[in-house]
């Protein structure tokens, strides 16, 4: 498969995120937005379902998702463009240019925290999936939650947002 282009610093794709408590502000292209220890797990969660739904012709939004995946994530998603093959399979094309998305509760035991997001596709049709998140505990990324995984949920099963 041929990919585009990495987007360039010339490129005008803005992100912008706020935290609830307005300590954290920041305006920023996509795919510079990287771990921060001022974020939460619910405002990592978000920025990267934003970046998945505005995903452009230089896949920023999923350079963005890259980005917050924790250095353990990468061992098993390999180099970014077997990851941006990874997220065109069919399991997790849903979340590409979506329409609309709600989160479920958020529940953190310790350095772990699970959400539940449905969105709904391009084509209607709404799908599940659960982010896993993990704040790191060493290296660069010390402090930062970070992605440990993303699990499309099975559409039989009985789920809920609250």
């Amino acid at each position: 498969m041929q990919f585009p282009a990495a987007p360039s610093p010339d490129d005008q794709h803005y992100a912008s995120y706020t935290s609830p408590s307005e300590e954290t502000n920041s305006t920023s292209k996509w795919t510079y937005l990287k771990p921060d220890k001022a974020l939460s797990p619910r405002e990592v969660i978000r920025i990267q379902l934003r970046a998945l739904q505005q995903n452009d012709r230089q896949d920023s939004g999923i350079i963005t998702v890259f980005n917050f995946s924790s250095p353990r994530n990468r061992m098993h998603l390999g180099p970014l463009n077997h990851f941006r093959l990874m997220v065109r399979n069919p399991a997790y094309s849903p979340m590409l240019n979506f329409k609309s998305f709600k989160l479920g509760q958020l529940v953190v035991t310790g350095n772990t925290a699970y959400q539940l997001a449905v969105i709904n596709g391009r084509d209607g049709h709404e799908e599940v999936f659960l982010f896993i998140l993990a704040k790191q505990r060493k290296g660069k990324y010390k402090g930062c939650w970070m992605t440990e995984g993303i699990a499309r949920m099975d559409q039989n099963r009985q789920t809920s947002l609250t």
